[in-house]
């Protein structure tokens, strides 16, 4: 096992829009992506409404081509 190698997921923060699920309104948010994985930041909370955005849904993140 010595000789697997290890691979690194490297965390990044974009700007993004995500669905709020209290308000239903779509907000902006900072959007984490980790390998393919793309999430909002945890202790977020929504703009209008003041919720967690925690369990929020990313309907768009803006990301250098």
């Amino acid at each position: 096992m010595a000789s697997q190698e290890q691979k690194v997921m490297t965390i990044r923060m974009h700007k993004g829009l995500a669905h709020c699920p209290i308000c239903t309104h779509t907000v902006e948010a900072e959007v984490v992506t980790k390998g393919r994985h793309v999430f909002t930041r945890p202790g977020q909370k929504c703009p209008r409404c003041n919720s967690s955005l925690d369990p929020a849904g990313v309907v768009r993140f803006d990301k250098a081509a």
